[in-house]
């Protein structure tokens, strides 16, 4: 081949490199292309688990709920897990007002008002822990504590918060709201 070379004139050997650069050039790019396609291909082509090791059969998938949502996953959970019939809401107002004009007897009220609280802690909305740094939880987390076992000590029937749900949790007392504020306040609870 280089014997070719040297009986060309310059010029003409400047356009067969030219031609021969030019033609290593495309097979470069149909080899790059081929590459492309063959990625392409096996990526898109259904792919099999035979021979492949894995730790877990099981995944778990997160979702993360954004809070403007909080009123559709709310009404969702309601729906389709409480039994209620409860259009859309356009915003967390509009949830409200909707769920006020569902109760007719303190009974509905209440048995809404245990939906409604299902619901959020099963979904975890408008929780205050995920906005809140460990510190500042294990405070609210001790404090709470201690709310609870002053109540227990007056006569109520309250059970210790968890490290997961730091707030006391009073839905499930018999007394009115206006029999445990007194208490709440000989135990230091403030608004």
């Amino acid at each position: 081949m280089f014997s070719f070379f040297n009986d060309l004139s310059r010029h003409k050997k400047h356009q067969a490199t030219k031609a021969l650069v030019w033609f290593e050039k495309q097979i470069k790019l149909k080899k790059i292309y081929l590459l492309i396609f063959t990625l392409l291909f096996n990526l898109c082509s259904t792919s099999s688990d035979d021979g492949v090791a894995s730790l877990s059969n099981d995944t778990t998938t997160t979702s993360v709920i954004a809070e403007e949502d909080y009123p559709i996953v709310l009404t969702q959970c309601l729906n389709e897990e409480m039994g209620y019939n409860i259009a859309t809401p356009f915003d967390i107002e509009d949830l409200k007002s909707t769920i006020s004009q569902l109760s007719n007897s303190k009974d509905e009220e209440k048995q809404l008002s245990e939906d409604v609280d299902y619901c959020i802690s099963k979904y975890n909305l408008w929780s205050d822990s995920s906005s809140l740094n460990p510190e500042e939880l294990a405070k609210i987390y001790d404090e709470n504590l201690e709310l609870a076992k002053c109540l227990r000590e007056k006569g109520l029937n309250v059970p210790d918060p968890s490290q997961q749900e730091p707030k006391v949790d009073l839905s499930g007392l018999k007394e009115s709201k206006d029999d445990i504020m007194p208490l709440l306040q000989e135990c230091g609870w403030q608004k």
